[in-house]
């Protein structure tokens, strides 16, 4: 009798731990597709896999704003003109420590969450070159600075094809 009810209890935890998973509301249990607006999914961003949370082109004049969070960088990637020195303006708002790091460029900034700082960086002369946190990069925390215009032809290899939700929300889990 013992040994049946701590079967039971057994798959009920089971069941329940399986329902836990997340579909983000997609009823139907299929993967969603979204605009490279963001919020989701993820997509392969100069060679690396990044959880997606859109685009944004740099502050002509002045700094442009990248938020780091709990597991993704928002915009992911940043487009602006081959060869343009650009401030980035770090702001941690998720609730563990976070990098920004550039390896081609030297630049390996940490964040504390709740923390700001501002890093100098420079669009390549061409395609896309990778910006990650190296804490949570296997996490799917990365994204890219891209020369405007140019797309996945380019030499630079940025993917740039359809986000694809692997239902895990997009953080890597």
């Amino acid at each position: 009798m013992r040994r049946g009810v701590v079967i039971v209890a057994s798959g009920l935890l089971l069941l329940a731990a399986a329902g836990c998973g997340s579909n983000n509301g997609n009823s139907s249990g299929n993967t969603t597709t979204e605009a490279s607006g963001g919020g989701g999914g993820q997509k392969t961003i100069a060679g690396v896999a990044a959880n997606d949370h859109g685009s944004k082109a740099v502050e002509d004049n002045g700094k442009t704003e990248v938020e780091l969070d709990d597991f993704y960088f928002e915009p992911t990637v940043l487009t602006g003109k081959a060869g343009e020195q650009v401030t980035l303006e770090l702001k941690n708002e998720g609730q563990t420590e976070h990098s920004f790091t550039i390896a081609s460029q030297g630049i390996d900034q940490v964040i504390q969450p709740g923390d700001e700082a501002e890093v100098t960086v420079k669009i390549p002369k061409s395609g896309a070159v990778s910006f990650y946190c190296k804490f949570h990069k296997s996490s799917g925390m990365a994204g890219a600075l891209a020369v405007t215009g140019q797309t996945s032809s380019g030499s630079g290899g940025m993917d740039t094809g359809t986000t694809t939700d692997t239902g895990g929300g997009g953080y890597g889990y």
